[in-house]
């Protein structure tokens, strides 16, 4: 390097980015929701005596700090994926407490609080979709890429498809003006071509298998049974907004107070979505199948960003099962147009 050389400090995104925010995204869901569920089944116990209380916010402190210090400690990428899952864990558990931290009298159950966990979670899924987007990468990046994937070397866990991998990385490096990213390409390249006959079949994850797993059960239920599926979903789903605002135009003296006070709001999305819905209903059985999906899973999004986020203010955690319905359902509209309509289909959809 020229010791007159400009020195780069711009941002490098990791290369499994995506990879570790999903799992501190699913550890975070989980962690919540199990945690409610568990105090509303064990009668909300404590931990501590008549002066002391451990709540369950230190834990998730503790979890955090852990998290902090692995891959500042450690190099090995088992390292970032355990800071991945424990970060996930302990903003869950301590997250899970907001009430307590927003409010005068300490009160785990202050209605707009799981609202601001649920908020919280969705603004983290839009980081997640914009990290997983597709993007430009230029020589720098690769080479960090690269040079990461080599762990795999390293730990004697380079397979065929990783190796084919940095391939690719290395032919967008070799554009690089920087002389010393083009030596290390160069070494690099030669080193993958001696070990090529080595290198071993790739083996899917566990993760992985997983998804392939549940593609090979799905598609054994074929495109038409899934078509019918979906139908009955789209048709369900507009009979329960109906009803649910049908129930709200009436003067119901045993209308929940709450419910009451936000019926004007609640009257306005349910009634967005149901159009949403209807239109999706009738490109549907129109046979434009893109735009079907494409509309119902817009309509389902915005019921579970915006309709969702008021019902936990609502119903606090009783809104969770119609979330995870909702959720469950969107899968499936995600699922047949990934199948059958574009492999893509998730990331434009979304």
């Amino acid at each position: 390097m020229s010791s007159n050389q400009k020195k780069i400090r711009s941002a490098v995104r990791h290369d499994r980015s995506e990879h570790y925010l999903l799992i501190s995204l699913v550890a975070f869901a989980v962690t919540v929701i199990f945690t409610r569920i568990f105090l509303q089944l064990t009668g909300f116990p404590q931990i501590g005596n008549s002066v002391l209380h451990i709540a369950h916010a230190l834990w998730g402190g503790l979890l955090l700090f852990i998290a902090v210090l692995l891959p500042l400690t450690l190099a090995n990428r088992w390292a970032i994926q355990a800071s991945a899952l424990l970060g996930g864990i302990g903003i869950g558990l301590f997250i899970d407490e907001l009430g307590k931290f927003i409010t005068q009298t300490n009160d785990y159950f202050f209605p707009p609080s799981l609202s601001i966990i649920y908020g919280f979670f969705l603004l983290t899924v839009l980081v997640y979709l914009f990290i997983r987007r597709p993007h430009q990468e230029n020589p720098r990046q690769v080479m960090y890429h690269v040079l990461d994937g080599l762990q795999d070397a390293l730990d004697g866990n380079l397979d065929q498809n990783e190796a084919a991998r940095i391939e690719a990385q290395l032919a967008i490096a070799r554009k690089s003006y920087q002389m010393e990213i083009r030596y290390l390409t160069e070494a690099i390249s030669s080193y993958l071509e001696q070990e090529k006959g080595y290198l071993v079949a790739a083996k899917p994850g566990v993760w992985k298998r997983i998804i392939m797993r549940v593609d090979e059960l799905g598609k054994c239920l074929g495109r038409h049974r899934h078509r019918i599926i979906i139908s009955v979903i789209l048709i369900f789903w507009l009979i329960f907004l109906v009803g649910f605002i049908l129930v709200l135009l009436q003067e119901n003296q045993n209308l929940d107070i709450q419910v009451a006070n936000w019926k004007i709001p609640l009257i306005v999305i349910q009634a967005l979505t149901g159009v949403l819905i209807i239109l999706s209903i009738i490109a549907w059985f129109s046979d434009k199948e893109e735009l079907g999906l494409r509309l119902s899973v817009t309509g389902f999004l915005l019921s579970l960003v915006a309709l969702q986020t008021l019902y936990f203010y609502l119903s606090q955690f009783s809104a969770l099962t119609a979330t995870l319905i909702e959720f469950s359902f969107l899968l499936i509209l995600l699922a047949y147009g990934r199948w059958y309509i574009d492999r893509d289909y998730v990331d434009y959809a979304v």
